[in-house]
């Protein structure tokens, strides 16, 4: 809360205690004659709201001092106690000025006893008291949300920093396992390697882009998945087979970007490919859902993974606090579940 903020606060909480502070006060010094006429009332008050209000900036003043000897949370205790400590001896000291006053001035023909000063003092110390409980809690309310919208401020930027080094996990394993495919094309078919540098540097103009978002449409990330699909046809012709089925109304939906690259490359990645047997990738949606399914045909050798496509896609949803992935694995088919958001623009 800014200073200014603080200011405001500390002018309406005056304006609301200090009238039944003084009033109360003042009746205990007078008595019933307080309330005789509303000329009394009006001459009495008067006096002794100026040297109460002095006092309540003294106080204050003494509280900001008190806040920055005091700074610390641990330190609240000695704090308050030590402010509650000094108060009491400035509304003594306060009131008896009050009493001193009324007698000098001749207030309502008042004259000055130990017994009316101690009246006064100890209604304005339990005033004290209370009008320092209010201010406390009012301070302890401030820094709570202080703390909070710290906290939180500090909870988006890790959250940012986390999410941020997902998305560049995705780059360098993509280039990897791309390069990788091309070394083997420029040896087998030069003219296949060719139309794959095409297509991979298409694909990784939108990756590159995509990194710029958190989330993406729908349609762009079928767009680019078409796209994508031409460099493992390129690189398997008919053992890669990918399907596809939208339904229109879901295309504007979205979800992070990449996320269906992620998956089908890490269905390629563990499955056999092969014209003979092959692979079969579905993408359709069902239930506001899309749902990304491949047929089993694990390959015999065991493949190295750092792990990166599933955990990524994973990571991102709790991330940004969607709805948690779905993954499913029969004798035959494995199946991801994404949870598609509603594009409220």
């Amino acid at each position: 809360m800014q200073p200014d903020s603080q200011n405001k606060t500390a002018l309406l909480l005056m304006a609301v205690l200090l009238p039944p502070t003084l009033v109360v006060t003042t009746y205990f010094i007078l008595g019933e004659v307080y309330f005789a006429s509303l000329r009394s009332f009006g001459t009495a008050s008067v006096v002794a709201f100026l040297i109460l209000f002095g006092t309540w900036i003294l106080q204050g003043r003494l509280g900001w001092k008190l806040v920055a000897v005091y700074p610390s949370h641990r330190d609240t205790l000695k704090r308050v106690l030590l402010f509650s400590l000094l108060n009491q001896v400035i509304v003594a000291m306060a009131v008896t000025l009050i009493c001193l006053a009324f007698d000098r001035l001749h207030i309502l023909n008042y004259q000055f006893t130990a017994k009316s000063c101690l009246g006064g003092i100890i209604a304005g110390v339990i005033c004290t008291i209370i009008n320092q409980a209010v201010y406390e809690t009012d301070a302890s309310y401030r820094r709570i949300k202080i703390s909070q919208l710290e906290a939180e401020r500090l909870k988006k930027e890790q959250l940012q920093t986390q999410f941020n080094s997902l998305k560049e996990q995705v780059n360098p394993h993509f280039l990897f396992n791309s390069l990788n495919s091309l070394s083997s094309l420029i040896a087998t078919n030069p003219d296949k390697a060719e139309a794959f540098v095409e297509e991979m540097s298409r694909v990784y103009r939108y990756l590159l882009r995509s990194n710029e978002e958190q989330l993406t449409i729908l349609q762009k990330e079928i767009d680019f998945i078409e796209s994508y699909n031409m460099l493992l046809k390129t690189r398997f012709g008919s053992g890669f087979q990918p399907v596809i089925h939208i339904e229109e109304k879901m295309k504007e939906w979205l979800l992070p970007p990449m996320t269906l690259q992620l998956l089908i490359e890490n269905a390629v990645k563990h499955n056999i490919v092969d014209p003979d047997t092959p692979l079969v990738v579905q993408l359709y949606t069902q239930h506001e859902k899309l749902v990304v399914s491949n047929n089993l045909q694990k390959k015999n050798k065991t493949v190295a993974s750092n792990k990166v496509g599933l955990s990524n896609i994973i990571s991102k949803y709790k991330l940004l606090n969607y709805p948690d992935v779905e993954i499913k694995e029969t004798n035959d088919e494995f199946i991801v579940v994404l949870p598609l958001i509603k594009n409220i623009q």
